[in-house]
């Protein structure tokens, strides 16, 4: 069902966000005041989030959700349709010293640049961000490093409402709580996604329409394609678990 009042810790009201400067260069720190939020100290807020595992979302009222299954079975993503385009919020296990979002953006940039989309580096709430626009599409990835685990969150639509849709992506990733496995993990593999039985019924019909069981409904979108997964690495190492 949804997640309701994660166990541990307060948010902080009242403070003003900072960017974070070149020592924080993935949020680390911002985010244990502003949020995102790790499961062992996520706020006592009340805010209802859908439970899908290794994030729990804060999900908008007027959207529905697209799963997306790899060929193997397990689900790649959960995207959240908006009318103004589509956000998605992903979880992956991250060495202990961090360092992992500032190899992963410039490889993203290089590939979305080979495909022909125009990009553009900036900064925002949690250090490097990453904007793509391919025609009238645009996309903005943003990252945040947690303990072991970096949780990535892209909004993708027409230009016209990209302000719009990229203050919701903000608004969604700094109240998602992602809940690491205690088992050790490759480094870059994307935490498990698991889809609960007793869904919220906004939500519902679209979400089991769209799982590896049921008949897919997983429409393509034009402009810059993000992967929903990360390139391996030989040496890439493994995310310990929680001790």
């Amino acid at each position: 069902m949804v997640a309701t009042e994660p166990a541990r810790g307060r948010h902080r009201k009242g403070r003003i966000a900072q960017v974070p400067g070149p020592g924080d260069p993935a949020g680390r720190r911002h985010h244990q005041h502003h949020g995102p939020w790790d499961g062992e100290n996520a706020p006592r807020d009340g805010r209802l989030r859908l439970d899908l595992g290794s994030v729990q979302l804060p999900v908008p009222p007027n959207a529905t959700l697209i799963a997306e299954p790899d060929p193997s079975g397990p689900l790649r993503a959960v995207h959240v349709m908006v009318p103004e385009g589509r956000l998605t919020v992903s979880a992956f296990a991250a060495p202990r010293t961090g360092g992992l979002w500032t190899e992963l953006v410039e490889e993203l940039a290089a590939q979305l640049h080979n495909e022909g989309a125009t990009i553009r580096r900036d900064r925002g709430e949690w250090g490097r961000e990453l904007v793509a626009r391919n025609g009238d599409v645009v996309a903005r990835v943003v990252a945040v490093e947690g303990p072991r685990w970096l949780l990535r969150g892209v909004g993708t639509g027409p230009a016209q409402h990209a302000l719009t849709l990229h203050g919701m992506l903000r608004e969604m990733v700094r109240g998602t709580v992602v809940v690491r496995s205690p088992d050790p993990l490759p480094v870059r593999s994307l935490l498990p996604l698991e889809v609960p039985d007793d869904v919220p019924e906004p939500f519902r019909d679209t979400l089991y329409q769209t799982l590896p069981t049921r008949p897919r409904q997983i429409a393509g979108q034009d402009g810059p394609v993000i992967p929903m997964m990360l390139p391996q690495k030989a040496d890439s190492g493994t995310s310990p678990g929680r001790s």
